[in-house]
Parts: structure tokens; C-alpha cells; sequence
């Protein structure tokens, strides 16, 4: 393998590295619905999760879809009120489960 290929796969590699890192460090949005006491449709978390939110996604895993990085929080939000799409099929039963939970 010459020096130059080497040189590249490092690159990319560090590129990579950067690029996942400034993903976790983005933030991300909830567009689920309204949890009482733990979090709110349109809630922005940078830094992490409360662990309030993190208990609630053990306890339905789906809510994971629900949180959308900031970069894609427009799409997300036509997405969601867009009847058929996948994210209002996911809140809709995210909805749905919740509601089942509480009854």
C-alpha cells in the first residue's frame, strides 16, 4: 500500500470522526407527543437527555424515532403532520401506545 493511499484512509477516517462527533453534539428536537412531566413536542436538547426521557424510552424504545436532529427538523416536521409518512405513522402509534399505558 503506498504512503499516499495511507495518508487518505487517515484522512478519511478523521473526517469521519469529526462528522460523528459534531452529530452528537448537534442536539436533537422531540416531535412526539406531550409527556407529563418528562418532555414536550418541540423540546431541543443539546448536551444529552434528561434521564427522565431516557426512562421513557426503555420503556417504549419507539419514542427514539421522535427525536430529530436539529439539521433535519424541518423536513421532520412536514413529515410528521403528512399523513402516510413514516414519522406520522411512528407517532401515531407512539400515540397510540401511550394512551394504552395510561388507560
Amino acid at each position: 500500500m503506498s504512503n499516499k493511499t495511507v495518508k487518505t484512509e487517515e484522512a478519511a477516517a478523521a473526517t469521519a470522526k469529526a462528522k460523528t462527533t459534531a452529530a452528537a453534539a448537534e442536539g436533537v428536537a422531540y416531535l412526539g407527543p406531550d409527556l407529563k412531566n418528562v418532555a414536550i413536542n418541540g423540546t431541543v436538547y443539546t448536551g444529552g437527555l434528561p434521564d427522565a426521557l431516557k426512562k421513557k424510552i426503555e420503556e417504549v424504545p419507539a419514542l427514539k424515532g421522535l427525536l430529530i436532529p436539529i439539521s433535519g427538523l424541518a423536513a421532520a416536521g412536514v413529515a410528521i403532520s403528512t399523513q402516510g409518512t413514516a414519522l406520522n405513522n411512528l407517532y401515531n402509534a407512539v400515540s397510540a401506545k401511550l394512551s394504552e399505558k395510561q388507560a
